[in-house]
């Protein structure tokens, strides 16, 4: 296990309302389609709509920073090994990443397996790495900003329960934890809902070490 001496807690991950989210002022766009760069090195960047797709970023903290956002499609699919070589050539050697979305969807029958191949190739080569895996509702989805000058993830999850229901967006750490089949936060980071802080010592299972993970490279 990492020394907890040698931790950085700077980086941070924060979710925010629908309205909150509304109002951050967002520079460069990453959308999903494949006319559209799906891969973008800058100080801040947003995504939205990340549902079947995967989407996330590599960081340097304070230093350099990618986003990136995949259509879960046969044609992603098959340039797999492409699209990892390029996340690495935007951001070599990355200290942290983070990794959210994928959804269990009849007809999306590339959504988990590429969360999976993202991961596996994450925790192969990122020591800290934070995952939101696998929305849980039908109907849910999660936009995303990142600012390199604060090093810090903002992000929004909606979610509608059934036909019945309204859109909600995530508020607590309860309706957090049902909106994602899973969730692991990095050594390093900082896991935030609205203004409260979500700690190690009231949730450990949401922060267990990737560094545990055992693929083979």
């Amino acid at each position: 296990m990492q020394n907890n001496s040698s931790i950085s807690f700077t980086s941070k991950i924060r979710f925010v309302d629908r309205t909150a989210f509304a109002m951050l002022k967002k520079n460069n766009l990453i959308d999903y389609t494949h006319q559209s760069s799906n891969i973008l090195k800058a100080d801040e960047f947003y995504s939205p709509g990340i549902r079947t797709c995967t989407g996330g970023g590599l960081v340097n903290p304070l230093v350099e920073a990618e986003g990136f956002h995949f259509w879960d499609d046969m044609v992603n699919a098959k340039k797999f090994p492409q699209l990892i070589n390029s996340l690495f050539r935007f951001v070599k050697d990355p200290e942290r990443g983070l990794l959210v979305g994928s959804k269990e969807l009849k007809g999306s029958v590339y959504s988990i397996p590429q969360f999976q191949n993202f991961k596996k190739a994450f925790l192969e080569r990122v020591k800290n790495v934070s995952l939101f895996e696998q929305h849980v509702f039908e109907n849910s989805g999660t936009d995303y900003h990142y600012s390199l000058k604060d090093d810090t993830w903002t992000l929004c999850t909606t979610y509608i329960k059934n036909d019945d229901s309204r859109l909600n967006s995530v508020r607590t750490i309860g309706q957090l934890l049902k909106c994602f089949k899973t969730i692991s936060i990095a050594d390093g980071d900082r896991l935030f809902v609205g203004k409260k802080e979500v700690l190690p010592s009231e949730y450990p299972e949401l922060f267990k070490s990737t560094q545990n993970y055992n693929a083979k490279v």
